[in-house]
C-alpha cells in the first residue's frame, strides 16, 4: 500500500491513520519496555504504517529524548527543526537540554530573539 499523506509525517500521522494514542505508536516504534503490553498484530500494523507512510523519527527530540548528539541530516547535510520557546524558564531548560545532548549555539542551533532581545546580545 502506497500512502501519500501531505506535510510530514509524525507519530500522530501514524496513531491517526491506525487509530491508536501517539504513545501506543511511540512506544512500538521505539521498543520501549511498555510496547511488551501491546498484542503483536498491534506492533506489526503500526510497523506496516509507519514503512507504509514514510515516518521518520524526528532527530531532535530523540536527540533530547535519549541524550545522544543529533544525527541524520537532510540532503544539505543539516538537520531542521524549529523550537519556539515562549517564557525565560523554559528558554533555560531548553538552553540545557540542548548542550547535554552536545549541541552549540550558534553552530548547532540559532537563536533569532529571546524577549525582543536581539541574539546578538546573549
Amino acid at each position: 500500500m502506497d500512502i501519500k499523506p501531505e506535510g510530514r509525517v509524525t507519530l500522530r500521522t501514524v496513531a491517526n491513520h491506525l487509530g491508536l494514542t501517539p504513545g501506543t505508536i511511540s512506544a512500538v516504534l521505539n521498543k520501549t519496555p511498555a510496547s511488551q503490553r501491546i498484542p503483536q498484530p498491534t506492533k506489526d500494523r503500526v510497523f506496516a504504517a509507519a514503512r507504509d507512510l514514510n515516518y521518520q523519527p524526528n532527530a531532535l527530540a530523540r536527540a533530547l529524548r535519549t541524550g545522544k548528539p543529533v544525527s541524520g541530516a537532510n540532503e544539505s547535510g543539516f538537520t531542521q527543526g524549529a523550537l519556539v520557546i515562549m517564557d525565560a524558564d523554559h528558554f533555560v531548560l531548553a538552553m540545557n537540554a540542548l548542550q547535554q545532548v552536545g549541541l552549540r549555539v550558534p553552530d548547532d542551533v540559532s537563536i533569532v530573539e529571546f524577549d525582543n532581545i536581539p541574539a546578538a546580545v546573549m
